[in-house]
């Protein structure tokens, strides 16, 4: 009889939200050097302990005198002043500024005694008799009082302030050389199963095994969310060995972070490790990617173990874990960016859970956006690249027609659509022309795929193996062969309607779509660079 554990009570997204919100996590406090501070967050109020500046100062270059001595001064009938001396930045005033005097003074020195403004040096001019003042000033002009930019004892910066370039300046103004923050939490990674292989190791495809692209994977969402990431060495499917990296983990660390080992098999040992000597408190969740969610506690620490599908390891971070680890760290929830787009494809679903699909963004030929499919399952890595963002799909929702407006969350708002989006075969010609294009996006679905985007308008090219068909939606304009040209690489063949063109390159076919207009190729060496110009939308 088979051991296979089954996800029969899923909890909903709301419940795993709030078990995992649940978790201690906090690292506490430490104190770092300035130098290191940014982006850490204050845990304590920075109060001044000094006047800044801690003196008066000139705001510019010019010539501290009374501002009495200069009352009736202008362009017609200028007052002359004697010189009494300099005074540079960084050194303490020799000289006193007696009535009908001036001193010659740089932006920043102390102002010395008697001075009580300052006349910009373009509205005067030196003589033999000293200085000659051809505007008036007041008391106070172009002097900045001490502690007018904040004065001891004065709040200077609050608990929860993310540091930046700018609190770093006003700390380093006050003397800070050090401050209290929130300490970074400590996330432990554990990737599991016995076909894992670290990056740069040997691989052996005919065992099975494949590279681990978690453990890196959550690394950097774990920094991206203010926390410290810990990888441990991979762990097999051996219980002895894995319950004693998870207790040494969570000994170090404020949270464990497993992937793998967590769906309903019979090798995974992960669920009978926390449930021996943890607190399982969740297992599985009702959303896709990402059904089999563990969340529990190792003695003092949170764990929650993750999917071992890549895009389903991901999809639950970034939803249900690294908003802790950001309010465990005292970030708030970073800036998101939405964007509306129809659906150009029709999309079907059936499993009663939420889903998070991910898609893709193209602009139509009216400067619309279209929002497609990228789904090529969860253990798919190039579903990670290939989309711009998500689409939330409420469970009791069985088809998104093509047409509907939907709302799509990207990874980052720094997501921009591609310039070029193409589908097909992979063909290294093709691929020298994509390098000679800014920020293009292709997929390698092979010919029928692309033919079946192609007449679903969604991708500008498609490229296809084999001649044109006779259904290919276009029309010939014209073949030949270049001098110079070789015999597998022919010149492009291209054909054009209203919405589409195709053109063969070697022994594949290019079928563009929604954004090709007039191609030329005169010569297949120079191909890439002609063509390539004149792509565009």
């Amino acid at each position: 009889m088979s051991d296979r554990r089954e996800f029969r009570d899923l909890a909903t997204p709301e419940e795993a939200r709030t078990v995992v919100e649940s978790l201690d996590v906090d690292p506490g406090t430490e104190t770092v050097a300035l130098a290191e501070a940014r982006d850490r967050v204050l845990a304590e109020r920075v109060d001044a302990t000094l006047d800044v500046p801690g003196f008066d100062r000139a705001s510019m270059d010019g010539y501290a005198v009374r501002a009495r001595d200069t009352f009736g001064a202008d362009e017609a009938t200028p007052e002359t002043l004697t010189l009494a001396g300099t005074v540079h930045a960084g050194e303490e005033p020799d000289v006193t500024v007696e009535p009908g005097t001036a001193a010659e003074i740089s932006t920043g020195a102390v102002m010395p005694d008697g001075a009580d403004a300052v006349v910009m040096a373009e509205r005067t001019t030196a003589t033999d008799d000293g200085v000659e003042i051809r505007t008036a000033v007041t008391p106070g002009e172009h002097v900045m009082l001490a502690g007018a930019d904040i004065a001891a004892g004065a709040r200077a910066l609050g608990p929860g302030t993310r540091i930046t370039a700018r609190e770093i300046g006003l700390l380093s103004a006050l003397g800070v050389d050090e401050v209290t923050v929130r300490a970074r939490p400590r996330v432990g990674i554990i990737s599991t199963g016995d076909e894992l292989v670290r990056p740069g190791d040997e691989l052996d495809s005919a065992a099975g095994q494949i590279y681990d692209v978690n453990s890196y994977t959550i690394a950097s969402g774990v920094e991206d969310a203010g926390g410290e990431p810990v990888l441990y060495p991979h762990a097999g499917d051996d219980f002895e060995a894995m319950e004693g990296l998870l207790h040494e983990a969570a000994d170090e660390c404020d949270l464990v972070c497993s992937s793998g080992s967590t769906s309903a098999s019979a090798v995974d040992v992960i669920y009978r490790v926390i449930e021996k000597r943890g607190d399982l408190r969740l297992h599985g969740v009702a959303v896709k990617p990402g059904k089999p969610m563990l969340v529990g506690t190792i003695g003092e620490s949170a764990y929650v173990g993750l999917p071992g599908y890549p895009v389903s390891a991901l999809t639950i971070f970034r939803t249900f874990v690294a908003p802790v680890i950001r309010d465990a760290a005292g970030l708030s929830e970073p800036r998101t960016a939405t964007v509306a787009g129809e659906m150009a494809v029709e999309e079907r679903y059936t499993e009663g859970r939420l889903r998070y699909m991910p898609v893709g963004l193209v602009e139509s030929g009216d400067g619309s956006t279209l929002v497609y499919p990228v789904d090529k399952g969860s253990g798919a890595t190039t579903s990670l690249v290939d989309a711009d963002g998500t689409v939330a799909i409420d469970p009791d929702t069985e088809v998104l027609p093509a047409g509907r407006t939907v709302e799509v969350t990207l990874f980052s708002p720094d997501v921009r659509v591609p310039t070029l989006f193409g589908v097909g075969e992979d063909d290294p010609l093709w691929n020298r022309l994509l390098d000679r294009i800014e920020a293009p996006r292709y997929l390698p679905t092979g010919t029928a795929n692309g033919r079946r985007r192609l007449r679903d308008g969604v991708p500008d090219v498609a490229v296809v193996a084999g001649p044109a068909t006779d259904d290919e939606p276009g029309e010939a304009l014209g073949a030949g062969r270049a001098s110079g040209d070789s015999p597998s690489h022919p010149t492009a063949t291209w054909a054009t309607s209203l919405r589409w063109s195709t053109a063969t390159i070697g022994s594949s076919t290019a079928t563009a779509g929604r954004a090709c207009t007039e191609v030329s190729t005169p010569n297949w060496s120079e191909w890439p660079t002609t063509a390539g110009s004149r792509w565009r939308r």
